[in-house]
């Protein structure tokens, strides 16, 4: 078995970690202190070349505190300090708004975000070591004096100073992130919070969301509970197997498992820009313009054909022959469903589908600085804590954001023994 040995061992290759050692890195001169990261994946960065379609959505212009969940919330205070686009022009990649908010890289290129990362890795001196998974973490020394910690993998035995988690959740575990870091903070009695799949699609019965498939619909999205409308998000509803998708169903999603216990559904408003006397006087508008069509090509001026159809199928009893002899009564119960298409919750489609893992360390386990309070020379970041953003670029950001701050805390305390 292979030995090593660091002043900073960051466990974990992806945004978070490779931010943590460029923050750790430059803190000192190369070759002044010795960096690793050790990753279970054959490369690093496998999971940033994901996000945003391959664009890379860094962060957002709007980092508000409002859209972002868990007890960890509190750090935002922390990482604001921070501007991730600033960190990004220092390592030569250019950031712009796309309009909505939304930061890029002006190439709109993950794999350019990722080699300007591993390229300034390379020049601080940042060894990588990739295809190697760490199975035990034991504290080596705590003696007071300067701290140890011992990692161990199939093929190799690790000794750092200090140690960085960075191993992200539990999502898309064929990018990188299995969750077994966040297993290992519990054998060391860190506190977590319960896990699970957050940004990710909501199920639905399959039969109702049949006739659907690989249809799209901008609507106002509301997650409901026992009756009652919880959150409303707007934006393109996508209709798939059994599943209801789309960013703003994504930003709904973790709202199920806070209520999972209760009878929850989505709402759909499809018309979100009008009220429901307006959408009646628009129906009864074309039902004069249609009047002598088929009560199948009502509906499809304003929605798709196959979106129309399926609107009048919901009013659960037979039209008409003719668009013009559809009554006003029913006319009225066209527009509700219009206005509350509704399809229950049932689940959602797990971790292989969602795009970052809600729980994680809890706030109450953190100084200031990402440290973990009871063990010396311990650190986490990103997905590791008990925090996620929206869609939007919210969640690398504090992924940035976070490593830096926790490679930065590591460099400067490691200053007591160099």
């Amino acid at each position: 078995m292979k030995r090593k040995k660091y002043d900073i061992l960051i466990i974990g290759g992806g945004a978070a970690g490779l931010s943590a050692a460029i923050a750790a890195g430059r803190e000192w001169k190369k070759g002044s202190i010795s960096i690793g990261i050790i990753d279970r994946m054959p490369k690093t960065g496998k999971k940033l070349l994901a996000t945003g379609n391959g664009r890379c959505n860094l962060s957002n212009a709007d980092l508000s505190s409002d859209r972002y969940h868990g007890s960890c919330k509190s750090f935002l205070k922390q990482t604001e300090t921070f501007s991730v686009p600033v960190f990004f022009e220092t390592l030569g990649v250019i950031c712009e708004d796309d309009g909505y908010g939304r930061l890029y890289p002006r190439c709109r290129s993950a794999a350019s975000v990722l080699d300007a990362l591993r390229l300034e890795c390379q020049k601080l001196g940042v060894e990588e070591i990739c295809g190697s998974e760490a199975k035990e973490i034991k504290r080596h020394r705590s003696d007071g004096s300067v701290p140890m910690f011992a990692l161990s993998s199939d093929d190799l035995y690790i000794m750092s100073h200090q140690l960085i988690l960075a191993g992200g959740g539990r999502s898309q575990p064929s990018l990188g992130s299995n969750g077994s870091m966040l297993d290992i903070c519990g054998s060391l009695g860190i506190k977590t919070a319960p896990f699970f799949p957050a940004l990710v699609p909501l199920k639905t019965e399959p039969a109702l969301v049949k006739p659907l498939k690989g249809q799209r619909a901008d609507a106002n999205v509301m997650f409901c509970a026992d009756g009652s409308c919880i959150a409303s998000e707007r934006g393109e509803v996508q209709f798939t197997d059994g599943l209801l998708s789309g960013i703003c169903v994504f930003d709904l999603s973790y709202l199920y498992e806070e209520y999972r216990n209760s009878k929850c559904e989505l709402r759909l408003d499809l018309l979100p820009d009008m009220d429901r006397n307006e959408t009646e006087s628009l129906l009864k508008h074309i039902r004069e313009i249609r009047r002598d069509t088929s009560p199948d090509d009502f509906l499809s001026g304003i929605f798709t054909r196959p979106l129309g159809i399926y609107i009048l199928k919901r009013l659960n009893h037979k039209l008409p022959e003719t668009t013009g002899k559809i009554t006003d009564t029913d006319l009225s119960g066209i527009s509700s469903v219009i206005k509350s298409l509704s399809f229950p919750v049932i689940g959602n489609a797990g971790y292989e589908r969602s795009q970052v893992t809600g729980g994680g360390i809890v706030a109450g386990e953190f100084d200031d600085g990402f440290a973990i309070k009871r063990i010396d020379g311990l650190y986490a970041c990103g997905e590791m804590l008990d925090i996620f953003g929206d869609c939007g670029g919210y969640n690398l950001d504090f992924a940035f954001s976070s490593g830096a701050l926790a490679g930065r805390s590591a460099a400067l305390k490691a200053a007591r023994w160099l």
